[in-house]
């Protein structure tokens, strides 16, 4: 999963050239290199350096200003600041927002709460270092630029999530910079966490400093070539800046598209670690520490220097004093707060450092000795310690169900034309009948009549899909085509245990298997090779449709996108089948009525009960977050009373149908996802289930009723639905087979796959490919008389 970084190919000297030349404008201009580094301005004081105040003879000049560079401030006032954040956190909500007409009711039920309950006490700010990237193995500055993570890295992000388990921390919301090394760091602690569910908010403000034009050298390197002091100042300074990068550095962040959205100036060519601070201290006050008041647990993850300006905006740390500031990684540091947002002192005996009211949940030092001891014990004894084994979460159940399997396809070996003695008591006759050993089909809905015919409509013929054809213009690169349109790309979720064993899964949460990692790598792997970019990601709050996105976005480079994550693209809630196997539910039910179940458009199964675990209204862990159900009355009544309190519960289904699945994944689509991207020209991609996605497609390539039962959808494939055109695409794989022949779509392909609209951008490519045509075809003609007239 690494991502390949380009390595620094600027040599050393250009910086040098450029030090140099700023040292020597620096001594003209009267102070020494070496107060000129530790005196310089912080940004908060220069929006006004454009001219000198005569009020203070300290100000600077223009020139002073022009060599200093100062020119690029980001510093806003307190109500752009609140404004910019505001603005960003809107862009895309990460937290199911709920419908217009209950906000007047919500305004209203705040206020009755405000006096018939106690405040809420604060909760608890989680700063968290992510782990160790490639560039921080080597010793180079790095800031801006986006290596990937390491094996180490990882593992110290996992280690520090079980010291949040040991210590019961449980964050509710969290928030990481844009760069793939933070990211990552973020998914191995909600997948530690088992926690994958929670809502991450990627936010540019925790970027890590930019260190300009030293960006990807190596730190001894700089330092050898500059001198130590200097490289020092620029590092610990609090208001020193490098050298800063041009606009043609490859580094320079206005040529990333993640960050496409910010003004040219809020873009920085160099930062002081003062800047760094002010960078973050809005999504702070206007952000984190709202959450915080609101009594969320809430998880910082990310780099150094903005933890370190989050660490003096919390306990307002003197210029001179954050200096002695650090932030050891992986090793989570705990604020807590009185009612006033004040954080509080550090209990006797806690862990904590000089300035600060933090504490550390463990040493700092032990993790990176443990981690040291490892790898000399894996150079001794390869294999000895560190091995990382892929387990997956299963049941007892599901345990059994997987012996079962191995053990019969072993006995299946052999066992053709066995004859067993019939007079030997306890034993079975075995015949030569004995049907060979398949995977099990997990689809709930049947394509089959009893006799084993298939119920194909008489509307339904042999399907001719779309095909997106990879174009090579030269090795290795794809020719992106129509890619960069308005699209919405839908992709079900890779393999599961429950779908290998042909169990109902529903609302249960087991991670992908490992078929099923590849099913979402190869899915990834695809768009990438036809060029496919994306703006945001739409998710179901299931493991197996998060963990699908991810592996997704790895592959794609684009790990800093939004990642939505929504109950509404939930699968079907199977009710009382859930975790079963169609035998089981035919020996229970009987035939007839699982064939009803399965057939029914409108037939829910039975639901489960108040107080079953396959029951969603008992996961409290995710149902805090939903606040566009309405109130059940009745479960509101029965959870009160018998917790002595009032306890607000939401009614989750217990059971649905097909239809009801579709109920709220089609709104979901064309009240959230179409206004907040679609409609924006924004490229979507969702990763979800079956009947969410089987609702999606209902509605934009108008399937019938009668069809939805027979349609199904391949695990880890990408459909593409050109949103202008209004038809699915399927992608070229490059293996020369037929996808209808590859990939079992059901009976009902014919409506998935219909010829594609012409759009009036259709018409205007023919009429340019026409007026190109018309020089060539004027010279033929001029030929042909030539050659007439010889």
């Amino acid at each position: 999963m690494m991502m390949k970084t380009q390595r620094r190919t600027r040599p050393i000297a250009t910086v040098v050239a450029t030090t140099i030349a700023l040292l020597s404008v620096t001594a003209a201009f009267a102070p020494p290199p070496s107060s000129l580094i530790t005196k310089q301005i912080s940004t908060c004081s220069l929006q006004s350096t454009s001219s000198q105040d005569p009020q203070d003879p300290s100000s600077p000049s223009p020139s002073e200003e022009e060599f200093t560079i100062e020119g690029y401030s980001r510093c806003l006032s307190p109500r752009e600041a609140k404004q910019s954040v505001k603005n960003e956190s809107r862009q895309y909500s990460i937290i199911d927002r709920k419908p217009k007409w209950q906000k007047p009711l919500s305004l209203v039920s705040k206020g009755v709460k405000k006096v018939i309950t106690k405040p809420k006490k604060p909760g608890s700010l989680i700063l968290l270092r992510c782990g160790e990237s490639k560039w921080t193995k080597t010793g180079r500055f790095t800031g801006w630029a986006d290596p990937d993570i390491i094996k180490p890295g990882i593992l110290e992000m996992e280690h520090a999530a079980r010291l949040l388990l040991s210590e019961g921390y449980e964050p509710d919301i969290i928030y990481t910079s844009r760069l793939t090394r933070a990211v990552k760091s973020t998914w191995a602690v909600l997948n530690e966490l088992n926690a994958p569910y929670l809502p991450v908010y990627k936010s540019w403000r925790l970027n890590e400093r930019n260190y300009g034009a030293l960006t990807g050298l190596k730190k001894m390197d700089a330092a050898k070539e500059l001198g130590v002091e200097v490289v020092q100042a620029w590092r610990n300074s609090l208001k020193a800046r490098p050298p800063p990068m041009t606009k043609e550095d490859e580094y320079y962040p206005g040529k990333d598209r993640r960050y496409e959205e910010l003004k040219e100036e809020q873009i920085p060519l160099t930062e002081s670690l003062m800047d760094c601070m002010e960078r973050a201290r809005p999504l702070w006050e206007y952000g984190i520490a709202k959450e915080v008041a609101r009594g969320n647990t809430v998880l910082v993850v990310a780099h150094t220097n903005t933890l370190r300006g989050l660490m003096k905006v919390i306990d307002d740390i003197g210029d001179n004093e954050v200096q002695e500031v650090s932030m050891p990684a992986a090793i989570p540091f705990v604020y807590k707060f009185d009612s006033n947002m004040k954080p509080l002192p550090p209990p006797e005996g806690k862990l904590s450092q000089a300035h600060t009211s933090g504490i550390f949940l463990e040493k700092p030092g032990l993790l990176k000795e443990a981690l040291k001891k490892t790898e000399q014990w894996n150079e001794v004894v390869p294999g000895s310690f560190g091995q990382q084994v892929e387990v997956n979460r299963v049941s007892s159940l599901e345990k059994a169900l997987m012996k079962l399997k191995e053990d019969q396809a072993m006995s299946a070996v052999g066992q053709r034309g066995v004859v067993v003695d019939p007079n030997d008591d306890g034993q079975l006759i075995i015949t030569n009948n004995l049907a060979e050993f398949e995977e099990i089909d997990a689809e709930f809905e049947d394509f089959f009549d009893g006799d084993g015919v298939k119920e194909v409509p008489e509307a339904i013929s042999c399907a001719l899909p779309n095909i997106q054809k990879a174009e090579e213009i030269a090795p290795g690169i794809m020719k992106q085509g129509n890619s960069k349109d308005p699209v919405v790309v839908f992709i079900r979720h890779g393999r599961t245990p429950h779908n290998n064993l042909g169990l109902f899964t529903g609302w249960e949460d087991p991670p992908l298997a490992p078929d099923g990692v590849e099913d979402a790598k190869n899915a990834g792997r695809l768009l990438r090779l036809h060029g496919f970019e994306f703006d945001v990601v739409y998710t179901s709050w299931l493991t197996r449709a998060i963990e699908t996105a991810w592996y997704c976005m790895d592959e794609l480079g684009m790990t800093w996108i939004p990642l939505i994550k929504s109950w509404r693209l939930n699968e079907r809630m199977y009710g009382a089948l859930t975790g079963k196997s169609k035998q089981m539910i035919a020996n229970e039910y009987g035939e007839d009525q699982l064939k009803k179940w399965r057939r029914g458009f409108k037939i829910s199964p039975p639901p489960v009960s108040s107080y079953s675990l396959s029951y969603p209204g008992n996961d409290y862990k995710r149902t805090k977050y939903v606040r566009d159900l309405r109130i059940s009355l009745s479960e509101t009544i029965n959870r009160s009373w018998e917790a002595r309190k009032v306890q607000i519960h939401r009614k989750f289904p217990k059971s649905e149908s097909l239809h009801l699945c579709m109920k709220r994944s089609i709104p979901y689509y064309t009240q959230r996802i179409v206004p907040e991207a679609v409609n924006k020209g924004k490229r979507v991609l969702i990763t979800s289930h079956e009947n969410a996605i089987r609702g999606i497609l209902m509605h934009l390539c108008e399937i019938p009723e009668e069809a939805m039962n027979q349609l199904h959808l391949p695990n880890g494939l990408p459909l593409v639905y050109n949103v202008k055109r209004k038809c699915i695409t399927l992608l070229d794989d490059g293996s020369g087979v037929d996808p209808m022949t590859k990939h079992d779509f059901g009976p009902a392909a014919q409506y998935l796959f219909r010829p594609c609209e012409l759009d009036d951008d259709f018409f205007d490519q023919m009429e340019q490919q026409a007026l190109k045509n018309q020089p060539k075809e004027a010279d033929a003609m001029v030929e042909k008389e030539k050659v007439a007239s010889i």
